[in-house]
């Protein structure tokens, strides 16, 4: 966990791990040069919960380096994350861990997740996730296919491969982690929800809304070179306008709204070429992506037809 100015919700974060299932674990907090009292909090939790160690970077360096820092400290067999003002769902790990170990193959593992606010913990939403592998893989071209706070990955071959966390990102760390890791990894999600994810106006992702200069279109930009071809700018705008995301409804993004009918034709010709690219490549299963690029298309033309945004499933 990295932890910076979170005092207000990282007592009840710990208290979810405190409360797993799965006894054998270690917790480890990385403050990263917090000005409030988060570091108090969390020794506080220590002395209830000896698994709990904190861990102070003297200056904030960025959620990255924080966690960089809190993984070269691991010495578990398996690195599961949690934001400081989210929740894990009380038998989360037990169920990543049961996966990984059914599946040795497998690198990392996530789940669904609840939303929830302050004092309204019965509206929330709940975000499912594709499942199984090839389906992720093409998803991951689009959106992020798994949330930060749910992630868990087999420690050994993450070390090995190198991956780490990239203190370039701002925005989008947990995305450009798990999209390096399908390079060296089968990926799934469980259909469980294994997070409770709190939605405030304070976290980094309010507000959020992808065009070329996010990180998101970076993360995008790599990973589409990786597994069919290097798009241009304007299919990089295509790209991201019709990209899903739990954020905002479908069909909302400003490019979406500004291009109007165009935006279906572009996107045909945008998918001409990937589809192209992938089955080039061979590293993305192109039944999936055909799969998943109908989805799109039908969206688009019902967002079209009937002026309203929406979500798409997954």
């Amino acid at each position: 966990m990295a932890a910076y100015n979170a005092d207000r919700f990282v007592e009840q974060a710990l208290a979810s791990l405190s409360a797993q299932t799965l006894p054998d674990l270690e917790v480890l907090v990385a403050d990263d040069g917090s000005k409030d009292t988060t570091a108090t909090r969390v020794e506080a939790a220590a002395r209830r919960d000896a698994r709990i160690r904190l861990l102070r970077l003297r200056e904030n360096q960025g959620q990255a380096t924080a966690l960089n820092t809190a993984v070269a400290e691991a010495r578990g067999e398996y690195l599961a994350f949690l934001d400081a003002d989210d929740e894990a769902a009380p038998t989360r790990l037990a169920d990543q861990v049961a996966a990984l170990e059914r599946e040795p193959d497998l690198l990392l593992v996530g789940g669904a997740v609840r939303t929830f606010r302050d004092g309204r913990p019965d509206e929330g939403t709940t975000w499912r996730y594709a499942t199984q592998d090839p389906d992720i893989r093409v998803r991951n071209l689009f959106k992020s296919e798994f949330i930060s706070g749910a992630m868990t990955f087999r420690r050994r071959p993450l070390v090995a491969h190198g991956l780490r966390y990239d203190p370039r990102i701002r925005l989008g760390n947990d995305w450009d982690l798990s999209s390096r890791a399908l390079r060296v990894g089968l990926a799934a999600n469980l259909p469980q929800v294994v997070l409770h994810y709190r939605l405030h106006g304070a976290q980094m992702t309010a507000g959020m809304m992808d065009d070329l200069t996010f990180d998101s279109a970076r993360i995008r930009r790599e990973a589409l070179s990786y597994a069919a071809l290097s798009p241009s700018d304007d299919e990089l705008r295509t790209h991201l306008a019709i990209s899903p995301c739990n954020y905002w409804p479908f069909g909302t993004h400003p490019f979406f709204i500004a291009r109007g009918p165009a935006i279906a034709d572009d996107a045909r010709r945008w998918f001409e070429r990937l589809r192209a690219g992938v089955a080039r490549r061979g590293r993305i299963p192109l039944p999936a992506l055909d799969t998943y690029l109908d989805e799109i298309a039908e969206a688009i033309d019902r967002c079209l037809a009937t002026g309203a945004g929406g979500l798409i499933s997954g």
